[in-house]
């Protein structure tokens, strides 16, 4: 009886001590209320400076920080964090998780060749999916504009390369025509020698979700990670329902001549999810939690594989490594959408900057912001540009 007090008691103490140490990392870092303010007036400060048209979302150790829409969504309606914006190249997370997901059911392996899924690519036995995910592959990258009427994909190769699409195509025959395009042209290096960031990557991956999954691979995107993670304001350009999403802030005709989108398929897997701050929010909790894949899955899509570069990149995530804590963020652009995705998991710190006019550098100020913050809090956020 005795022992078994004394194992009580010794569980007891333990369960104390555990229970100290869980405070007080909950307690680090804290912000008081004088520097919440401080942190408050100095983001809207800075952002009425730079004639900025979006909102800014900002979450700290669970609690909103910041929470504000700037400038014109539509004739009618004034940005804000509930109104859904085109997230670009952030849509390569979601990519990335989708194909992870598939690796952990066993149906997929990211050593595995593109030739098991492009039969017919030249240089499908010497690149894997890894190489895809990690932005090694060498595929020349791609991107969309418009000359007069026409709309135009340009391919980035020794002597840039372009076609244009048919604004009328359905989005299947426009991804089939701008994969066919890319994957005729040579690898600009050889398979893992070198980061290069490229948009066919991720066009590629999607496909790959979609023939190994037997689903479109939006609807597959839907079923594994909005659902589950209730975002309930996210969805495609190819394909979103107005019933779904009625709030989407228009983009700049200034910089690209016609609806962007009316013109199907050109931003597959790599640039075409439609959502708003707050849903990325909860992609961040889902994402860091074990909701959409595993802590083992997540760390190694959040290692850093390109560390012969500047920017670092695990797998559709930049990594900037800063001591034992890691700031993990994407860039994107498409006309005239800029976002901005930042998070530092270790101190539970949330930022995102959704723009649906390029003007007064998002990508720049989403930096400032997090910098300036992390002064508050004594942590340097660099290498983030």
């Amino acid at each position: 009886m005795r022992r078994l007090i004394t194992l009580v008691v010794l569980i007891l103490i333990m369960l104390m001590a555990v229970g100290g140490m869980i405070a007080q990392t909950q307690n680090t870092n804290m912000l008081s209320f004088k520097d919440r303010q401080r942190v408050q007036n100095k983001f809207s400060e800075y952002i009425a400076e730079k004639q900025f048209s979006g909102a800014v979302y900002a979450v700290y150790q669970g609690k909103v920080l910041y929470d504000q829409g700037f400038g014109n969504a539509t004739t009618t309606l004034r940005n804000s964090t509930d109104i859904a914006y085109g997230v670009a190249s952030v849509t390569k997370e979601f990519t990335a998780t989708a194909i992870m997901q598939l690796v952990e059911r066993g149906q997929l392996k990211t050593t595995d060749k593109l030739s098991k899924f492009f039969p017919g690519y030249k240089y499908g036995d010497e690149l894997t999916v890894w190489h895809l995910l990690a932005q090694r592959s060498g595929i020349p990258d791609f991107s969309v504009s418009t000359v007069d009427d026409k709309v135009v994909i340009n391919c980035y190769t020794d002597e840039d390369k372009e076609i244009t699409v048919d604004p009328n195509a359905s989005a299947q025959q426009n991804r089939d025509k701008i994969r066919a395009f890319f994957l005729s042209e040579d690898l600009m290096f050889e398979p893992g020698e070198y980061y290069d960031y490229s948009d066919s990557n991720y066009s590629l991956l999607a496909e790959i979700v979609a023939r190994v999954s037997g689903m479109e691979f939006h609807d597959f995107i839907r079923q594994n990670i909005f659902e589950p993670l209730n975002m309930e304001h996210s969805a495609f350009i190819d394909d979103y329902d107005p019933a779904v999403i009625p709030e989407v802030a228009q983009t700049d005709r200034l910089e690209f001549n016609r609806d962007y989108f009316t013109v199907k398929g050109v931003e597959y897997g790599c640039g075409d999810i439609l959502t708003t701050p707050k849903d990325l929010y909860l992609w961040y909790r889902g994402l860091t939690s074990g909701k959409v894949v595993s802590d083992k899955t997540y760390r190694e899509m959040t290692a850093n594989y390109s560390k012969e570069d500047e920017l670092g990149y695990g797998y559709g995530l930049m990594i900037s490594e800063q001591g034992e804590k890691k700031v993990i963020y994407h860039y994107g652009y498409i006309p005239s959408y800029c976002s901005a995705i930042m998070f530092v998991p270790e101190i539970d710190y949330f930022q995102v900057v959704l723009s649906n006019h390029d003007v007064g550098n998002p990508h720049l100020m989403a930096a400032d912001l997090a910098r300036y913050f992390g002064g508050t809090i004594d942590i340097i956020f660099s290498g983030i540009e």
